[in-house]
């Protein structure tokens, strides 16, 4: 068995084709994956190459495993793919994609250049294309890298990669050469081939069952010590080391969970270089550090190493501070009360991205570089960023982005007020910090509970503090629930049409902030009529249900009215700055980026599932004709994941959307239709690896289960 690192090109290029034995499972990847390798992808084109570099230069990407494929003599080299066929698929259509774009943008460039050596084969007429993935997903495949049809899920991720290469084509980020020389110059994977007479499943078996890679956690720990000798490393090791081991490493079924060491070492580095990610962690710490020791004698080079230590195991008591501001383990910081529940709430809110501001603050709060008071607005005011952006539906996928940079900008403006700078930095345009009007206009269509299904207790329990005197609401014994519930239980259905109230108006503002409330001790699905449930809810004493009890009826206008209310509410607790450079995102979102939001859902969807035109509604806090009208103007491959609740394709599709849907697989009943909170939770999932800063190398890198 030979391993060797090489570059997409030399993998694809010569008389090669990969077959992938039907014994492996079909195409799988969705949205999530798609995302990962489209950012690591843009990452790398902008990095800059030296031209006369003699070995493989760029991002790795994975491993990919093959074995020679039996058959009579040939100059073809036939290749099973043991391992890596999704990644070796994807990277394919990715290909197809610039091709098909390229195409488009220089009608005089020859698609023959890319078709010839990497996506078709011209060297035996049995093997037409480069690769031949499993029976299943065959047709769909020639259908899309040959005959430009997408079709099933390879033409899912088709029509992902052409949008986003398109898109930044036409916007002038990337030159689509370019991106393809990238792809296939500077996009690295580990190439292993086994010899002829090697056992094929006790290799699969060994390559994803033994060892483990050395982390980014790991390579730092052994960095340090190495440079603190051999003399003073093993006192080191467990005067300092080993307490964080012990608190930020977690045993669990599988072995040793480092990722949240890997997030605190993370969350320290990016205050130096924002453009740090996870996966390259290592490199940038040992750059920094080694050039810091460069210039240093062997014994001031050795203390220099473990003063670094030391203040790295001082940082991660303050990071373990931002994860339970309130313990009185954390009482010797001398931190104010009030500064400490900041901290609390910002927690409570659970966005990772603020995770290295948070420990900026901590930080310099503890030095004494920072006063309390500014920290205190600092992180009221991020917290305040955080719910206006959603209560008015901006996504979250771009905040590691946006937030990831400010500990190095605040850095660099030393002796200025923390909360000034953040706030001057926030206003900026595209930091998209949504202004009172644009949060009223989108809330009460923004389906809260599934865009903020983590922060709606917290949200709910902000409003209850908004309504009294500001005491903190003790969550541990509330939990969010539905007033109008879903689904809709016969009674109230009644009751809705003896109002005369479209059942549709009321599903769409099922999800909004006004239809959602905080109870003890009741169950939802015992909601069978707005009489009995308002009692029960009374029995909570919570002043956000006082308004309930003077209702006879729960109807969609009463729901638009308490969202409008309860937003006041929190939009008054949480100003923004006067800079309004950020307004109209939110109005743009709520309008014209609908479709994006349908189309982000659908393709987060896994092999074998579906959703429904009823949960669509309800997601997108939509009417059904608008949401008809929408999946209407998708793309077949797309769009074909919309069936009725039994799992048929819906009547109203337009005559030629239903045709070509009916060209694509119908076989979509493995893993049944997926309804609204569930599209949530993939999106929020899609949305967490999206940003390519916070993309995870031991997550994304390992090798497939692929059998």
């Amino acid at each position: 068995m030979k391993a060797a690192e090489s570059t997409v090109l030399r993998v694809l290029q010569g008389s090669k084709v990969f077959l992938v034995p039907n014994f492996q499972r079909r195409y799988s990847w969705r949205a999530k994956e798609w995302h990962v390798l489209w950012n690591d992808l843009l990452r790398e084109y902008h990095v800059h190459h030296g031209s006369e570099a003699q070995n493989p230069d760029g991002h790795f990407l994975g491993s990919i495993v093959l074995h020679p494929a039996g058959g009579p003599a040939s100059v073809l080299m036939r290749h099973l793919v043991v391992d890596g066929q999704q990644r070796l698929t994807t990277i394919i259509v990715l290909l197809a994609a610039i091709r098909d774009v390229r195409s488009e943008l220089d009608p005089t460039w020859n698609p023959g250049e890319y078709n010839d050596k990497y996506l078709m084969n011209p060297y035996d007429s049995d093997y037409p294309d480069r690769l031949r993935p499993t029976e299943p997903d065959r047709d769909a495949y020639v259908r899309t890298v040959r005959e430009h049809i997408p079709t099933d899920g390879i033409g899912q991720a088709y029509t992902f990669f052409i949008k986003r290469i398109r898109s930044a084509a036409e916007s002038g980020e990337v030159d689509v050469v370019k991106l393809g020389n990238t792809l296939l110059l500077h996009m690295i994977l580990v190439e292993i081939t086994t010899a002829t007479g090697d056992s094929v499943n006790n290799i699969f078996n060994t390559l994803n069952s033994r060892g483990k890679p050395l982390t980014s956690a790991d390579l730092v720990r052994n960095e340090l010590l190495l440079q603190i000798g051999d003399d003073a490393s093993s006192d080191a090791y467990r005067k300092y080391w080993t307490p964080m081991e012990t608190a930020l490493v977690n045993e669990g079924p599988t072995g040793f969970d480092d990722r949240q060491f890997v997030t605190f070492l993370w969350s320290r580095e990016v205050a130096w270089d924002p453009t740090v990610t996870r996966q390259d962690l290592f490199s940038a710490f040992e750059r920094r550090f080694r050039s810091a020791l460069g210039h240093l004698s062997t014994n001031r080079r050795r203390d220099a190493a473990l003063d670094t230590l030391a203040e790295i195991h001082a940082d991660h008591i303050l990071f373990l501070f931002t994860r339970e501001p309130l313990s009185p383990e954390f009482d010797a910081l001398g931190f104010a009360p009030e500064l400490r529940r900041s901290f609390e709430r910002l927690r409570r809110w659970g966005s990772e991205p603020t995770t290295p501001l948070a420990l900026w603050i901590a930080k310099h709060v503890w030095l004494g570089e920072v006063s309390q008071l500014d920290a205190t607005a600092s992180v009221d005011t991020l917290l305040g960023y955080l719910l206006r952006r959603a209560l008015a539906g901006i996504p979250t996928n771009l905040l590691n982005r946006l937030l990831t940079p400010i500990p190095s900008r605040l850095a660099q403006s030393a002796g200025s007020d923390v909360h000034r700078t953040i706030k001057s930095i926030l206003v900026q345009k595209g930091y998209y910090w949504p202004s009172d009007r644009d949060v009223l206009n989108a809330v009460l269509t923004q389906s809260l509970f599934i865009s903020a299904k983590r922060q709606v207790p917290f949200i709910l329990e902000l409003i209850e503090e908004s309504m009294g005197d500001g005491q903190a609401v003790d969550g541990e014994f509330f939990s969010a629930v539905h007033v109008m519930p879903q689904p809709l239980s016969v009674e109230w259905l009644q009751d809705l049409r003896d109002a005369g109230v479209d059942i549709d108006d009321a599903l769409s503002a099922s999800e909004t902030l006004g239809n959602l409330t905080l109870a003890r001790g009741v169950n939802e699905s015992e909601n069978d009529n707005f009489f009995t449930w308002r009692r029960q809810l009374a029995g909570a004493g919570l002043r956000l249900n006082d308004s309930l009890l003077a209702l006879d009826r729960f109807l969609p206008q009463d729901i638009r009215a308490r969202t409008r209310h309860f937003a006041e509410l929190l939009l008054r607790r949480f100003p923004k700055a006067a800079d309004d450079s950020g307004a109209g995102y939110a109005v743009s979102l709520a309008g014209s980026s609908e479709s994006d939001r349908l189309e982000a859902a659908l393709q987060a969807i896994p092999e074998g599932a579906w959703t429904t035109e009823g949960d669509l509604v309800v997601y997108l806090g939509s009417e059904l004709q608008g949401v008809r009208s929408l999946v209407n103007q998708l793309d077949p491959v797309v769009a074909r994941l919309v069936r009725t609740a039994s799992g048929a394709i819906p009547p109203w599709l337009n005559e030629g959307l239903r045709a070509e849907v009916l060209l694509q697989s119908t076989d979509l009943s493995a893993a049944g239709p997926l309804d609204a909170e569930a599209l949530g939770d993939l999106v929020r999932e899609v949305e967490d690896v999206a940003d390519d800063t916070f993309a995870d190398a031991d997550d994304v890198n390992d090798f497939e289960s692929e059998v």
